[in-house]
């Protein structure tokens, strides 16, 4: 989820949504503002706002969140408004063109308006329980999280020809966009049917022209809509399969993963501009251009050092970034040599080249392993035919089984299993990496070498490459190994030479608008090393001021949640209703856990939490479990299901922005002053974990 600027609260000062008691003046100051900056604005000749106002009938909830695509900056707003005690909303927005803004009631209504500068729109929506029979507009629910639901939508005002065909034109969106199954046919066969979608769409479009006043803005809209969500859909299709009734996408660097496709597949890209200025604000654009250009940019999946650690303070010129990079891609995986003292073994050197070189390549885990660690029961000839499939995949299932449907061998894991097997896999001794026995070293060494492997402490970045070659100071180089042996930032499979490949093939607005996504996305991420790599250089070069300024704003709400900082104060209600104060806990220290019941890494770290709690039992301590989820049922139904302790609330939009809060799980702890202490912690490392904890009860 995007997320917007929203001001923080420290205890003291609440940021409870419930409290209601100015929101029956948004309506009309909405009201007043637009007029007196309709009328300032008509003196210059410039209209650039528009307004939706509206009621809504039978709400499913009192918040609206209102998404688009701006304009004048990168990546998508949000803008959260509750009803009145008339059920009314209104929206102000101001822009230089027209725009699709999509309403969304907890991510399972989504509502569409079309607005333009000058607009003055009034929506009247009715959902199914009250919607009369000959509602003029019934629009299905584009969720695919929840059961079909419906609506009725009746406009009127400036713009509303627009959004009555916007209406009508709606579930043949939503049934093009939830189609899954077109991508079980072969590629020209796809191909033949996004095209006749477009097709279809463009003759609605043509009907609609017919039948309403639709203004020159909107069909502009439309006409870049419809093109750019073909052309995507097209140019994606090779990352996608269709198995097991669902849609899966599959991610490798260097593209290995794209089903194959006819030499010609791609020359419908001729048609359709890669540099199209007058599509930005079109999402599907932005889309387009992400998939298209990660065709050509290809990585060996590992991330740059400079994007995972923050160099920017050392003064290292671009070349000699651009060599620490390289020098530490070409000695990413460092010797066996290198971690243990295979000399003082008394091995022969030609023992520990052979040892070096199995290390490197080690042996690989037979699915018959994998299937015995798992406690599946099969048969001896079961696990023989298990053994003689080549590869096999990994799905995210709720629970564990072997499928050999369609003769491929997929291991069905939960989420929390699956993380296990991995750190089974990172924690096996050396003995179950390489093959001793083929050296002929006595039972003793190999105890040996398995208990110097296992205490191997990790190398200094000097001990893995040479950085006195790159003509570092002492000094320099003592502070990469400081920098080395901190914690890292997260980083993005791809983006930097995404990054890299944009700055190649755009140009002018579009170039700087697409960077500025890049970056932005970035932020909300906390890859603060990828963008602290970019940041000076963007900053200098980059002709569009607005663009910088959201950055900027970006990076400034991420520093009101570094630790140290008060942690924003909420009140949201728990299971049975009764409200929650983050501030009540003042006195604790609080591990706030940011989930879902649908988000299966949230799902994969209870193991790992359970760990923390156990060890943390009895102490002044709160395990605060904030959850993202839009359907109350399916939150209680996972409370119970894995038995998740604690105290939970449910958290609405505000909260959310407050805590910047764009992937999760995510996990804060607060000191019990009420400070934060760790914004992004990481609960794997339970040691850690606890060890963070003691220090601050």
């Amino acid at each position: 989820m995007c997320l917007c600027l929203l001001s923080r609260v420290p205890y003291g000062r609440s940021s409870n949504p419930n409290r209601r008691g100015n929101l029956m003046n948004v309506y009309s100051a909405a009201l007043i503002a637009l007029s007196l900056y309709l009328t300032a604005a008509s003196a210059q000749n410039q209209l650039r706002a528009a307004i939706v106002t509206g009621e809504v009938h039978n709400a499913p909830s009192r918040e609206i969140e209102f998404r688009h695509e701006p304009l004048l900056a990168p990546g998508p707003s949000q803008h959260y408004i509750a009803l009145d005690e008339q059920n009314r909303f209104a929206l102000l927005l101001n822009i230089p063109k027209g725009i699709l803004v999509t309403g969304h009631y907890e991510d399972e209504h989504s509502i569409p308006f079309f607005v333009e500068p000058g607009d003055s729109l009034h929506a009247v929506v009715t959902f199914a329980e009250v919607a009369e029979a000959d509602s003029a507009a019934v629009v299905e629910s584009d969720s695919l999280h929840s059961a079909v639901s419906s609506y009725s939508l009746t406009f009127n005002g400036r713009g509303a020809d627009n959004n009555h065909f916007l209406a009508e034109f709606w579930p043949q969106h939503h049934a093009f966009e939830s189609d899954y199954a077109l991508y079980a046919l072969e590629p020209e066969a796809f191909a033949r049917q996004v095209e006749q979608w477009r097709q279809d769409e463009f003759a609605l479009l043509a009907e609609g022209r017919e039948k309403y006043a639709l203004s020159p803005g909107f069909i502009d809209y439309m006409t870049t809509f419809f093109n750019y969500k073909w052309a995507d859909k097209t140019v994606s299709y090779p990352e996608f399969s269709f198995e097991n009734g669902r849609r899966t996408r599959r991610i490798s660097p260097d593209g290995s993963h794209r089903r194959e496709v006819p030499p010609n597949y791609y020359d419908f890209l001729q048609e359709i501009p890669l540099i199209d200025e007058k599509a930005i604000g079109v999402g599907e654009y932005r889309r387009f251009l992400v998939n298209t250009l990660a065709l050509e940019a290809k990585s060996d999946g590992m991330p740059r050092l400079s994007d995972r650690y923050k160099l920017s303070g050392l003064g290292l010129s671009e070349s000699v970034r651009t060599r620490l990079d390289s020098m530490h891609d070409a000695n990413r995986k460092p010797r066996l040599s290198q971690m243990i003292d295979l000399s003082g073994l008394g091995l022969s050197e030609s023992s520990q080249a052979q040892l070096d070189s199995m290390y490197e390549d080690p042996k690989e885990i037979r699915a018959s392993e994998k299937a015995a660690w798992l406690g599946l029961e099969l048969s001896p000839a079961a696990l023989a035919e298990l053994d003689a499939y080549e590869n096999h995949s990994t799905f995210i299932r709720d629970t564990t089984k072997v499928d050999t449907t369609g003769g491929k061998l997929t291991f069905h894991l939960p989420e929390e299993k699956n993380k296990e097997w991995y750190e089974y896999v990172n924690n096996r001794p050396l003995s179950a990496r390489v093959d001793m026995a083929s050296l002929e070293l006595s039972p003793t060494i190999q105890t040996q070498l398995d208990s110097m492997f296992q205490n191997r402490k990790p190398l200094k970045l000097s001990q893995r490459i040479d950085l006195a070659a790159l003509g570092l100071s002492p000094a320099s180089q003592a502070r990469l190994d400081s920098i080395f042996a901190g914690p890292s930032f997260p980083v993005l499979m791809g983006f930097s030479e995404r990054y890299d490949l944009a700055k190649q093939k755009l140009q002018g607005r579009v170039l700087y608008w697409f960077l500025a996504g890049e970056l932005r996305i970035g932020i909300k991420w906390g890859c603060e090393a990828y963008v602290d790599a970019r940041w000076q250089s963007f900053e200098e070069s980059n002709p569009f001021p607005e663009y910088t300024e959201v950055l900027q704003a970006e990076m400034n709400k991420t520093l009101v949640l570094q630790p140290g900082q008060p942690a924003p104060d909420f009140t949201l209600n728990d299971p049975d209703g009764q409200p929650v104060s983050l501030s009540q806990f003042k006195g604790k220290v609080v591990l706030m856990d940011f989930w879902a019941s649908w988000c299966g890494p949230c799902i994969g770290d209870l193991g790992d939490l359970r760990k923390i709690k156990e060890r943390m039992a009895g102490q002044p301590m709160v395990f605060l479990n904030v959850s993202l989820d839009a359907n109350e049922g399916a939150w209680k139904r996972a409370i119970a299901k894995h038995q998740i302790q604690g105290v939970h609330v449910r958290s609405d939009g505000q909260v959310t922005q407050a805590y910047n809060v764009f992937d999760i799980p995510r996990y804060y702890l607060v000191d019990p002053q009420g400070l934060i202490v760790e914004d992004r912690l990481r609960v794997f490392d339970v040691d850690k974990v606890v060890a963070k904890i003691e220090e601050n009860l």
